[in-house]
């Protein structure tokens, strides 16, 4: 449900009279709704519409945004620091996908972001918060707080800080489902999750990446010459390609979360290691979701003979085995839902962004310790 719907019920709710009609029964007013009956549709209408828009209908739908029951699945909306680099737009882009204002500033403008994305830059201008004192941080941990400890669902935000992520650590003892958006190896708080992903005992399900490819495009496109301040402050400044952070991460998903069937990753490499720890930690997952990833043929076949239990398996558009491998086939024939297709315009765009990446190492001044 999103804000037409609620703003279009909120009319419904101060226009209704409740009188009489004729040949009718009297009419309910939406505010004299149950609460338990409002509390349960409110929480399905997502964060956006019941921060900016829920809460100015009446008073009884403010007071029920106020149940934590509302808030057990928190998905944060698109979050974007910009600008993120330091230098001039390409003029000749013809590509509309982003804005490249919204990415690029001025060293002169180097002072903090100007803008936060759509939704943020709305909260701040509707709540009249001072868009220099906004944080990410704190924005996290009061909708956190919202949950009182009963959050199920989290999706962070992309750009994520290491001290909002240590807090829902803390904060979201029951937490299932997790979304981490943010480059497993690029992100400070991205260093920080083996540590703290044994917290959730009853996770079953958690997505990681994404996020590098929008970054690595804008850098392809624009030719920044250095990066804005705050994001310096977001990313590790040691080499990152010594951690194996995402083996890391599985290792303790293993030991800690009795209940974890289900890993999706998105743009990251698989090699034996990150396969083995899989096949040896995680024996009864039973979903497998691989998108745009580096996994090697001997690497697929280690997966599916350690994940005896998987019901899906999705490794398309990924790259270093061959489609229709008998041996894989074979191997697979037990899993009700397969995909394992090749992408052949993947090692071109996994090139482009290695490319990319170096780019960003050097701007950030770890290029020198990059294994050549």
């Amino acid at each position: 449900m999103g804000d037409d719907v609620v703003q279009n019920a909120g009319k419904k709710a101060r226009f209704m009279d409740g009188e009489e009609e004729e040949g009718r029964t009297e009419r309910r007013r939406w505010e004299e709704l149950e609460p338990d009956c409002l509390t349960n549709i409110l929480s399905r209408v997502g964060m956006e519409s019941l921060l900016l828009a829920v809460p100015f209908v009446c008073k009884s739908w403010y007071k029920t945004t106020l149940n934590p029951l509302c808030w057990l699945s928190l998905r944060f909306p698109d979050y974007v620091p910009c600008p993120l680099f330091i230098g001039n737009v390409d003029d000749d882009d013809d590509d509309d996908d982003d804005d490249d204002g919204m990415f690029i500033g001025n060293v002169d403008d180097d002072d903090g972001p100007r803008s936060f994305g759509p939704f943020y830059d709305k909260f701040i201008d509707q709540y009249g918060i001072d868009k220099s004192r906004f944080s990410i941080t704190a924005f996290v941990k009061c909708v956190v707080n919202r949950g009182c400890g009963n959050v199920t669902l989290l999706d962070l935000p992309e750009f994520c800080t290491e001290e909002a992520v240590r807090y829902v650590s803390d904060e979201c003892p029951r937490l299932k489902v997790i979304w981490f958006r943010d480059d497993l190896v690029m992100f400070k708080s991205s260093q920080i999750i083996p540590e703290v992903i044994a917290k959730w005992k009853l996770l079953e399900s958690v997505y990681f990446g994404g996020s590098m490819v929008r970054i690595l495009k804008q850098i392809e496109r624009s030719c920044p010459e250095n990066l804005s301040k705050h994001f310096m402050g977001l990313l590790a400044l040691e080499s990152p390609l010594c951690y194996n952070v995402l083996d890391r991460i599985l290792v303790q998903i293993g030991t800690h979360c009795k209940y974890f069937t289900d890993l999706n990753i998105f743009h990251a490499t698989l090699g034996e290691v990150e396969a083995t720890t899989i096949a040896n930690s995680l024996p009864n997952l039973q979903s497998l979701f691989m998108r745009n990833c580096r996994i090697e043929r001997d690497s697929v076949v280690m997966l599916l003979r350690g994940c005896k239990h998987l019901v899906l398996f999705d490794a398309q558009n990924c790259e270093g085995f061959e489609e229709g491998d008998g041996e894989i086939s074979e191997l697979a024939s037990h899993i009700d839902t397969f995909f394992c297709r090749s992408s052949q315009g993947y090692k071109l765009l996994a090139l482009k962004m290695l490319r990319n990446v170096r780019k960003l190492f050097f701007m950030l001044g770890v290029l020198n310790r990059i294994d050549e």
